[in-house]
């Protein structure tokens, strides 16, 4: 009875391992030291982090675990039809079959998230930097301002309270570029935690590229792409393997029924219908996680039209901006217009600029997210 309940022990153990691709335990590596890094390449971060991972190392040694597992349960099970035993032999059998798969699916999908993570950190890390570079630059030329201001109230020409107002713009300038850098520094620690670098490394790293290019799908493109979703979703597939185990437990119940068995030799010590329900259970959660990724498909493409709607409307602005500096030059050049309203104008046209590179590249990992049927249950990072 003991190696019964050992037995079929070890099939839950790796039944939970099928539908919970994080079940690993590992380790930590010693991390690399990223010596003389000047620029850091995304391919090579990309390198760097799967070779990190722990649960990419530990797959192949789950694999193996796993299978030596099965092969040692395997070795002693009766051969009587209604001997319990069977039932975690069949089970057993299901899960050696599955063991490679998930492996092989699992791989590809902490890879492909790993990569899209990296990518999604490296723009985050050059939005950043431009950010900080704008502020500065703002903050510059309020200070100026206020000079010219302080200047001005030497002789009666401005007011105390529109210092006052210009000193509470600085303060909170300073605030913005502190909380920036803070934000920046965040996303370096979560990479170099990916890559294995000391949290506080500091490097420069590729500035991507993101071709902006609007999405017309049709219904039926939308509706394809769900499909596929569904079929290459890994959480999915756990689940239906999960469910297909309990029918295993159902369908081996009912056939000890029919054929009479005494209730001592059946399949299963818990009663038919709490198995029958708790495969109901597990097919109404099967049925809710495709929803929810349907869900998720649609959403991505209606979150990708609204950022194009953003994307034109603010190309609309930076033509106004642009039309408006070269009206400016023309006065400046006439001497009806100064260089502090050219030089507020410009630092506008770099605000704006900034912004439609925000909307091209969150516009460009969306697309890829609603373009890659592993990506697409995810979240931007």
């Amino acid at each position: 009875m003991n190696k019964n309940i050992t037995k079929i022990g070890i099939s839950l153990v790796l039944i939970f391992s099928i539908v919970n691709p994080n079940f690993i335990y590992a380790n930590k590596a010693e991390m690399p030291i990223a010596e003389n890094l000047e620029i850091l390449s995304y391919d090579e971060a990309i390198k760097l982090a799967f070779k990190e991972n722990n649960d990419i190392k530990n797959l192949k040694l789950e694999k193996d675990s796993n299978t030596i597992k099965i092969d040692d349960a395997l070795d002693n099970f009766g051969t009587s039809l209604y001997d319990p035993q069977v039932l975690a032999l069949m089970k057993l059998q299901k899960n050696d079959k599955l063991n490679t798969e998930k492996v092989e699916r699992t791989e590809n999908y902490i890879k492909q998230g790993l990569a899209f993570k990296i990518k999604s950190i490296f723009n985050n890390i050059n939005l950043i930097k431009n950010d900080i570079e704008l502020k500065k630059l703002q903050l510059d030329n309020s200070i100026k301002k206020r000079n010219t201001m302080a200047l001005k109230l030497e002789y009666g020409m401005e007011s105390k309270t529109n210092i006052t107002t210009k000193d509470i713009e600085i303060s909170q300038s300073k605030k913005d570029i502190e909380a920036l850098e803070k934000d920046l520094d965040d996303h370096y620690i979560e990479l170099n935690k990916l890559l294995g670098f000391d949290r506080f490394t500091r490097y420069e790293i590729e500035k991507l590229d993101f071709e902006y290019s609007p999405v017309n799908d049709t219904q039926e493109d939308i509706d394809f792409k769900v499909t596929r979703a569904i079929s290459s979703d890994i959480n999915i597939w756990g689940k239906e393997q999960q469910l297909d185990i309990q029918r295993i437990d159902v369908d081996f119940y009912s056939l000890n029924y029919i054929s009479g068995a005494p209730s001592n030799q059946q399949s299963s010590p818990e009663p038919y219908e709490s198995l029958e329900l708790d495969a109901r259970i597990s097919s109404n959660d099967l049925e809710q996680a495709k929803e929810d990724l349907k869900d998720s498909v649609i959403g991505k493409y209606n979150s990708i039209k609204k950022l194009e709607n953003t994307y034109e409307n603010t190309l609309l602005k930076l033509k106004d901006l642009e039309e408006k500096k070269r009206v400016l030059e023309v006065a400046i050049k006439a001497g009806t217009a100064i260089n502090q309203d050219y030089l507020d104008l410009t630092l506008g046209l770099i605000e704006i600029q900034n912004g439609i590179e925000k909307i091209q590249s969150q516009h460009a990992l969306l697309v890829e997210m609603y373009n890659n049927p592993l990506l697409v249950g995810g979240n931007i990072g």
